[in-house]
């Protein structure tokens, strides 16, 4: 550039000379500055010929320069974007793991939420298994109990008299004269002398008459028993009372009498049964003709009538926890 400066003083020179020769009117001198003005404008013409080259180089280093520094603002944005977009990629990534891991600690804490109500039903329920467990065993203590004062029996009645079924049976009538006619005499369906009864009842002991176990003799020398253990040292007998009920109508057939309890469960029992039956009144008995526009269910009431009676029974508790 301080080239370039130094070419525009001396044409400045130059022109500021031939201008004050120009006054003077001398041909000769006018075709001299002419010649010189014509290498100055050649001279220029070649400088400001250079002066383009250089400008057009400036130029296009100048572009070259913008080129550059465009490409460079690209690449420094384009990296920007991709810088943008990597974080924005880390973010979401970020944010899906939280997601991940949120859902998963609600479904960690909703299990351990079920997991903790199933802890606490079970011990509830284990609780309540146990307390039942105590009560079963209170109950098959109770029931197995070979010496209890009290339990509930089952068991077979045998009476003397069986329950009457009366009715009204046609039949031939033979009168004084020897005339045959049909009439009704009173029957009983259910006749006989012994009556079969299901019972049940309460046996309450009173003497224990179970033998304690003597105690196993052991031969010193051999080491062996001497003696071989009953067949009964392992049941319990005793005798007491026994009151139940028989039949469909419990509260108007009793039993009632000693009983005998043998080999733990079994019963042996005999006493008074005290049952309501239906009689006939007296007026008609079992055999008479029942004259017509006579009602049987007038001829009979309800009577109570002590009968004597043997049963068997068991405990049937005893039985049921007996292999338990």
């Amino acid at each position: 550039m301080r080239k370039h400066s130094h070419y525009i003083i001396l044409i400045c020179i130059l022109l500021t000379v031939a201008l004050c020769q120009a006054q003077e009117p001398n041909i000769q001198q006018n075709d001299t500055i002419q010649n010189i003005l014509q290498k100055d404008v050649d001279s220029l013409t070649l400088v400001n010929k250079e002066l383009r080259g250089q400008l057009n180089q400036l130029e296009s280093q100048l572009e070259r320069l913008e080129e550059r520094q465009k490409f460079f603002e690209e690449k420094e944005s384009f990296y920007k974007v991709e810088a943008l977009r990597d974080l924005r990629e880390n973010n979401e990534k970020l944010l899906r793991e939280k997601d991940k891991y949120q859902r998963l600690s609600d479904s960690l804490q909703l299990r351990l939420n079920e997991t903790e109500k199933v802890i606490i039903r079970t011990n509830e329920e284990l609780k309540y298994t146990q307390q039942r467990a105590k009560d079963a065993e209170a109950r098959i203590s109770n029931a197995t109990a070979r010496k209890k004062k009290v339990c509930a029996i089952q068991g077979i009645a045998m009476k003397t008299f069986r329950t009457p079924s009366w009715s009204l049976a046609p039949d031939k009538i033979v009168d004084e004269e020897g005339n045959v006619r049909v009439g009704y005499k009173i029957v009983n369906k259910n006749g006989g002398e012994v009556e079969f009864d299901y019972t049940a009842g309460a046996y309450v002991m009173l003497w224990d008459l179970t033998r304690k176990p003597k105690p196993i003799e052991i031969d010193t020398v051999s080491k062996k028993h001497l003696e071989i253990k009953r067949f009964d040292q392992d049941f319990s007998y005793s005798i007491g009372l026994y009151v139940g009920f028989g039949g469909s109508n419990l509260f108007k057939n009793f039993y009632v009498g000693p009983s005998f309890k043998f080999l733990d469960f079994f019963h042996l029992t005999a006493g008074v049964n005290v049952c309501e039956y239906e009689m006939l009144t007296g007026t008609y008995q079992e055999g008479d003709e029942l004259p017509a526009g006579f009602s049987l269910s007038d001829q009979i009431s309800k009577v109570w009538k002590p009968k004597p009676f043997v049963s068997l029974s068991f405990d049937l508790d005893f039985i049921s926890y007996i292999k338990k």
